[in-house]
């Protein structure tokens, strides 16, 4: 009985994260095709289950398979063998519990951990909110906004001082040409 209250929990973004959304049926034996929030595959592959909200609240689905297809990700999950078994998970966002995550090393962080920050210069001065993450290859550069204004800050320790993931703050040190004085 209680396992199955754990289920009907409602999805909330402190215990849960978004991972992917179900772009469409593939073929005929209840597969998903999904467009994906994860970095790779893996993050499918460590869950044994997901959960959409559905109309009637929150569903558990429990995953039976996942394989990497192009761009994409497909999704086998059980109990649902047949194409029309499928069809209301159709542009449903399919969520993870976030202690399913791995542990990160120290002074590294989840992109959702991140998003939504204030940033700060090392002096006190607003920089913005930290709008979105580009991943570079060799590192990752933070989207910061104030309004109007866009300011590119490259995640290096050179730059990046403090991260307050509770306090959703972060401060960053000033490097020669970072910043503008018309971006302060």
């Amino acid at each position: 009985m209680h396992s199955r209250m754990n289920e009907k929990e409602e999805i909330s973004p402190d215990r849960h994260l978004a991972i992917g959304e179900v772009a469409k049926p593939w073929g005929l034996k209840g597969m998903v095709k999904v467009t994906s929030y994860a970095e790779s595959i893996e993050s499918f592959r460590r869950v044994s289950s997901l959960r959409v909200q559905g109309r009637d609240g929150p569903v558990v689905l429990a995953l039976e398979e996942a394989r990497q297809h192009k761009k994409g990700v497909l999704l086998k999950f059980k109990g649902r063998d047949r194409i029309e078994d499928v069809t209301d998970l159709v542009g449903l966002t399919l969520y993870m519990d976030k202690k399913d995550l791995p542990t990160l090393e120290e002074g590294e962080y989840y992109w959702h951990e991140l998003i939504g920050m204030e940033v700060r210069t090392e002096a006190g001065t607003e920089v913005g909110t930290l709008e979105r993450i580009l991943d570079t290859g060799s590192h990752d550069v933070y989207v910061v906004r104030k309004g109007k204004r866009e300011t590119l800050i490259p995640a290096i320790r050179d730059v990046i001082r403090e991260v307050d993931v509770p306090g959703r703050g972060m401060v960053i040190h000033v490097v020669e040409g970072l910043l503008n004085e018309d971006d302060l």
